[in-house]
């Protein structure tokens, strides 16, 4: 066996393993395609009413909070170290260490300051609380690029109002 993949737990489901239960255990039976479209059609309608309506979704079965959350990040000194938050900005970094080889070796990074955002940062989180589940820390939820390239697209647009959502304190 190989070493890397020794005790990895495969516990992910995806569409064709929705698919599969639900022709086991319906009488009256789509095909596979048309299943997809409207799983797919259904998802995109909660990613949008989570991000334009601030929806907090709550499958019945699951007992979870799909929801928007923002903190603010500030930079602050502790032990007389600057302590910064702030998400990475990759692309002016690798940019920086292109063109100064200096800052490459020091491992000089550059951040968003996140001013058009009065320095609140949002994230698609799963809220756990209030659950009976055992083991809910076992629980993971990386959700899906579109859905956070969708949240970006929305803050940043500036024709509509601001985007809001509730402070996670």
């Amino acid at each position: 066996m190989n070493k890397r993949t020794q005790g990895k737990i495969n516990v992910d489901y995806g569409i064709k393993d929705y698919y599969k239960y639900y022709k086991n255990n319906n009488d009256k039976v789509v095909d596979s395609k048309k299943f997809h479209k409207v799983i797919s059609e259904f998802n995109k309608r909660i990613v949008d009413s989570i991000i334009n309506d601030n929806l907090e979704f709550t499958p019945k079965t699951l007992q979870f909070t799909f929801c928007i959350r923002k903190s603010k990040r500030v930079p602050r000194i502790e032990n007389n170290k600057v302590i910064n938050t702030n998400p990475i900005d990759w692309k002016s970094t690798n940019k920086l260490w292109e063109n100064d080889l200096e800052a490459a070796e020091k491992k000089i990074i550059i951040r968003y300051l996140n001013n058009h955002t009065s320095k609140y940062v949002f994230r698609i989180k799963l809220l756990k609380s209030g659950t009976t589940y055992s083991n809910k820390k076992m629980y993971r939820f990386k959700p899906c690029r579109g859905f956070q390239r969708t949240l970006a697209k929305r803050i940043l647009d500036e024709k509509q109002e601001n985007f809001e959502a509730f402070e996670l304190y």
